[in-house]
């Protein structure tokens, strides 16, 4: 079923990318990426509170104090409301995250493929939270609502790099592991122990974080150029 999955979201995906000439008003497509993101993640947060109840650790791992893509879809409604010079590097961060956002999700349903994991319809939701906020990062950067500079970019990437840094010292003082990061043995990577020390984990993670931002940027720009191209040969 992972598979029916994996190829209607490419599908949707690819579908997606050729709309986004379509969508002429800046601000209302900015509202309803923003609204498509938070309304399919919200199932997700219920089901799993609904099946596991609040302490499970299915249920934590949808809060937006679980990870980068439960924080962003959280606070994407609230970013198409913030005042213009407060909201562009985060438009930019968004676009930024448009590569993780997408592979994310692939990676997921490849790893429950080879463990043949049973299959989790609210998971679809997340898959679709996911590749709908990736296309919005596209359209900002076609739009070009986001920095181009250096100086712009860096401050919108360092936004969830220091949302992060925060969560590690909330971990140190209250004994968590938001974002994975607990330096205290509780550490993970997107629910995977990728090496026993703690402090190395963390330095992995902040790592790729990081890259994924730097290829994001590439990414994002890359796709835009190709809807555009699109667009050009239609009109």
């Amino acid at each position: 079923m992972y598979i029916v999955v994996l190829i209607g979201l490419l599908a949707f995906y690819i579908a997606g990318l050729f709309s986004l000439q379509f969508f002429k008003n800046i601000k209302v497509a900015n509202l309803l990426f923003a609204l498509l993101t938070f309304v399919f993640y919200i199932p997700v947060v219920i089901v799993a509170y609904t099946k596991n109840g609040f302490n499970d650790w299915n249920f934590l791992n949808t809060l937006p104090t679980a990870n980068v893509s439960p924080f962003m879809f959280t606070i994407c409604l609230i970013i198409c409301f913030l005042p213009t010079k407060i909201k562009k590097p985060f438009l930019t961060l968004i676009s930024l995250l448009s590569l993780g956002m997408i592979l994310s999700p692939i990676i997921s349903i490849i790893g429950y493929i080879s463990r043949s994991y049973a299959f989790h319809f609210e998971f679809v939701f997340d898959f679709i939270a996911h590749f709908v906020l990736s296309l919005w990062g596209i359209y900002l950067v076609k739009t070009k609502q986001t920095f181009t500079n250096l100086k712009g970019l860096l401050a919108s990437g360092s936004i969830i790099v220091g949302v992060a840094l925060v969560m590690v010292i909330l971990n140190i003082i209250f004994d968590q592991s938001f974002f994975g990061l607990s330096l205290n043995g509780k550490h993970n990577i997107y629910g995977v122990r990728v090496v026993e020390n703690s402090c190395l984990s963390a330095f992995i993670y902040f790592i790729g974080l990081i890259l994924i931002e730097f290829l994001g940027f590439f990414y994002s720009g890359l796709l835009s150029k190709i809807t555009l191209r699109q667009q050009d040969k239609q009109s």
